[in-house]
């Protein structure tokens, strides 16, 4: 019996809006690319981000065709694969690529300054400091948490 383990979690924001497809059994299918910065402790300007291809498929393929966009910082996680295959003339070629099964939102929608219009697209707006409801939860730090020296649980 031998033990693997394939699990990749990122945090960047989309180079470019999804794009869409579908298979030819009908299933829909969602690329982008996520840039994800480096920590790295020399500053140079050529090598501060990394941009990884993300593909998702079905109901998650859906949600992001209707609610990512250019820009948003979201969370991934899946798992690497490689594609192989041969192009006509015979040369193989490879790819490399997440195959996402888990996509959150890293930032509300206030914060990321958009608001959706009755057609579930995203319009552009100026991001202000109001409270507002969001439906989308925010995965970072409370300002409200640390003003409290208890312990959560």
């Amino acid at each position: 019996m031998s033990i693997s383990y394939n699990k990749i979690i990122l945090v960047g924001r989309l180079t470019r809006d999804p794009e869409m497809k579908f298979s030819p059994s009908g299933t829909q299918i969602s690329t982008f690319s996520l840039a994800v910065d480096r920590n790295t402790r020399s500053a140079r300007e050529d090598d501060t981000a990394d941009f990884i291809r993300i593909v998702t498929f079905g109901k998650l393929a859906e949600f992001c065709g209707n609610y990512l966009a250019k820009g948003r910082l979201i969370l991934v996680e899946g798992s690497l694969r490689i594609r192989r295959w041969k192009t006509q003339d015979g040369e193989p070629r490879s790819t490399t690529e997440v195959l996402a099964n888990t996509i959150r939102f890293m930032e509300t929608k206030a914060q990321a300054g958009v608001t959706y219009d009755d057609s579930s697209t995203e319009k552009e707006t100026k991001p202000d400091d109001s409270d507002s409801d969001d439906d989308i939860t925010f995965f970072g730090n409370d300002s409200n948490d640390s003003k409290s020296d208890e312990v959560p649980f």
